[in-house]
C-alpha cells in the first residue's frame, strides 16, 4: 500500500476528481467583449451588477474596435438568436490560453467545431483586453466573484461528495483529466454551459439565486463515466442494433440517434440520478418510461442493475464491466417491441443542451489515442490494459513520453512496486509530453517516497521543485509546501 497511500493522503477536497472551482479571466474577457459586441438576452433589471458594469467597458475602447466587434458578432450570428450564440463563445473561451495572449491551446483543427467557427474573435479579444483595461477591471470585480463562489461552494461540495460516495469511487485520479467549474457573473443569469474537449470538461455557470446543482452533477457524471463507457463499449455485443432501433423510431430525441456511446452513457446517467435521489419507485418508473420513450433504451436495464450495484463493494467502473457484458440486445429488442410505442411521446425533449456533445473526430494521432486508451483503462480499473497502452507509446512512438511514464508510475504504485514507481516518476519529470500537473505530482510523490525512506534532504528538494513548477492541480502547491514544512509519514520518527 506504499505509494497508493500517498495518493490517498492528498488533503484537498477535489483531489480525487481533478475538479477545480474558480472564476476565469478568459471567460470574463470574452463575456465583456460579447456584451460590447451586442450580445443581450435579458432585461437590464435582471443583470448581475458585474454584468451591468462590463456593459460600460465598451465606452473605454475606440469606436473602430467597437464596430469590428459588432460586425464579427453579427456576421457569425446569422439568423440565429442571441441565446444560441453563448455556447460557441464559451467553447472558444475555454479553448484559448490565458490573458493577454488568448491563443488557441491546440492546433486549430483540434479545437471543438463550435469554438473553431468563431476563432477569429480571439484576435479581437486581445485588442479589447488591452484597450478596455480588462486586467484592471478584473481586479476591481474579483471580490464579487469570491463572494458568489462562497455561496455555492458547500452545495457543490456536498453534491460531488455524495456522487462519489454513491459511485463507490476511491480517492486518486489520473492527472491528465480535469473538470473546471467556472462562475461567470457577466454571463446571463441561470445559465449552465458544459463543454468537453478530449480530456478537459468545463462547466460555466451564470449567477443564480438557486444554483443549478443537478445540472452540474449531470456534467460531473459525464466526466466520471464517459471514458468508462467508451472503454467498455466492445463488451456490449451487437450494440449497433440498439442505435438502429432509435434511428427508425418516431418521437425520439435526435441527440440519442447518432452515437451509440451517447445513448448508453446518457441511459446510465439518467438511471443513476433517479437512484441517487431516492425517487420513490412509482415515480421513478414513470421517469424511466419518459427517458425510454425519448430514445434512452437502456435506462430501464441500468435502473434495475443499479440496485445490485448499491449493495456491492465494486466501484462503478468495475461494476459497469459486468453490466455491459450482461446486456442482451435480443432482450432489449423484445422490450422495445412490447413497450416503446405504448408510452406517449414526451411533450418536450429531455436532452440537456448543456451536456457535452462529442466533438468531431480529430486527425489521427496514435500517441494521443494510446494515452487516452491507457488513461480510460486505468480509470476503469484495468491496469493490465492501461500498462500495455503506455508501454506501446514508449516502444513504438516515443521512448521518453512523459505522460506514458506517469501512467506507468501510477500503475506501479498501485502494485506496491516502490522502485519501479520511483523510476517512472523520475522519467516523467524529464519527459517532454508530461503536462505540468503530471510533473508537479511526480515531484510530490518522489518527495514522499524519500520521506518514507528517511532521506529528508532529497525529499525537500523534490517538494521545492514542485513549488517552482507552480501548477496547482488538485491543490499541488498546498501539498508541496506541507512536504517542505513537515516530513510525510511517521516511519522515521
Amino acid at each position: 500500500m506504499f505509494l497508493l497511500t500517498l495518493m490517498l493522503a492528498l488533503p484537498a477536497f477535489f483531489q480525487n476528481t481533478n475538479v477545480i472551482v474558480q472564476p476565469d479571466l478568459r471567460l470574463f474577457t470574452t463575456m465583456a467583449g460579447l456584451n460590447a459586441a451586442g450580445f443581450d438576452v435579458e432585461f437590464a433589471s435582471e443583470y448581475h451588477p458585474v454584468r451591468q458594469t462590463v456593459r460600460k467597458y465598451a465606452a473605454e475602447v475606440d469606436a473602430d474596435l467597437r464596430l469590428r466587434l459588432k460586425d464579427f458578432y453579427s456576421s457569425h450570428k446569422g439568423q440565429e438568436t442571441d441565446e444560441a450564440q453563448l455556447a460557441k463563445y464559451i467553447s472558444l473561451a475555454v479553448s484559448i490560453s490565458d490573458a493577454p495572449a488568448f491563443k488557441p491551446v491546440t492546433r486549430e483543427e483540434f479545437l471543438p467545431p463550435d469554438a473553431r467557427s468563431v476563432i477569429g474573435f480571439a484576435d479581437l479579444l486581445r485588442e479589447f483586453y488591452e484597450k478596455a483595461h480588462i486586467s484592471q477591471h478584473w481586479t476591481e470585480v474579483r471580490p464579487e466573484y469570491e463572494r458568489a463562489m462562497a455561496k455555492i461552494a458547500s452545495a457543490l461540495r456536498e453534491s460531488i461528495v455524495r456522487t462519489d460516495a454513491y459511485l463507490h469511487l476511491p480517492l486518486g485520479g489520473f492527472a491528465s483529466r480535469s473538470m473546471a467549474i467556472y462562475l461567470e457573473l457577466a454571463a446571463p443569469i441561470n445559465t449552465v454551459n458544459v463543454r468537453s474537449n478530449q480530456d478537459s470538461y468545463s462547466v460555466v455557470i451564470g449567477d443564480s439565486t438557486a444554483p443549478r446543482v443537478d445540472d452540474i452533477r449531470h456534467a460531473y457524471l459525464h466526466f466520471q463515466l464517459d471514458g468508462v463507457v467508451a472503454t467498455n463499449l466492445t463488451k456490449i455485443q451487437n450494440n449497433a442494433q440498439l442505435l438502429a432501433l432509435v434511428k427508425k423510431a418516431t418521437g425520439v430525441d435526435p441527440a440519442y440517434t447518432s452515437e451509440v456511446h451517447v445513448l448508453i452513457t446518457e441511459s446510465l446517467i439518467r438511471a443513476l440520478e433517479l437512484r441517487m435521489d431516492r425517487v420513490p419507485p412509482a415515480r421513478a418508473r414513470d421517469s424511466v418510461d419518459v427517458y425510454y420513450r425519448s430514445g434512452l433504451l437502456l435506462t430501464p436495464y441500468f435502473y434495475d442493475e443499479l440496485a445490485n450495484f448499491e449493495v456491492s463493494d465494486l466501484t462503478i467502473r468495475e461494476s459497469f464491466i459486468n453490466m455491459a457484458r450482461q446486456i442482451q440486445v435480443k432482450t432489449e429488442q423484445q422490450r422495445f417491441d412490447e413497450k416503446f410505442y405504448s408510452i406517449p411521446v414526451p411533450q418536450k425533449a429531455l436532452a440537456r443542451p448543456e451536456v457535452p456533445q462529442p466533438p468531431s473526430e480529430p486527425p489521427a494521432n496514435p500517441v494521443r489515442d494510446l494515452l487516452k486508451e491507457g488513461e480510460a483503462a486505468l480509470n476503469a480499473g484495468d491496469n493490465e490494459k492501461a500498462e500495455a497502452a503506455f508501454h506501446k507509446v514508449l516502444s513504438d512512438f516515443d521512448r521518453e513520453n512523459g505522460a506514458a511514464m506517469y501512467g506507468l508510475a501510477l500503475i506501479a504504485s498501485k502494485n506496491e512496486d516502490r522502485q519501479t514507481a520511483q523510476q517512472y516518476f523520475e522519467r516523467a519529470i524529464r519527459g517532454d509530453a508530461a503536462e505540468p500537473s503530471m510533473k508537479v505530482w511526480s515531484y510530490i510523490y518522489l518527495g514522499r517516497i524519500f520521506d518514507l525512506e528517511c532521506n529528508r534532504g532529497r525529499a525537500v528538494e523534490y517538494y521545492q521543485q514542485a513549488i517552482k513548477i507552480g501548477d496547482n492541480t488538485r491543490n499541488a502547491q498546498t501539498a508541496a509546501r506541507a512536504g517542505v514544512q513537515k516530513p510525510y509519514g511517521d516511519a522515521c520518527k
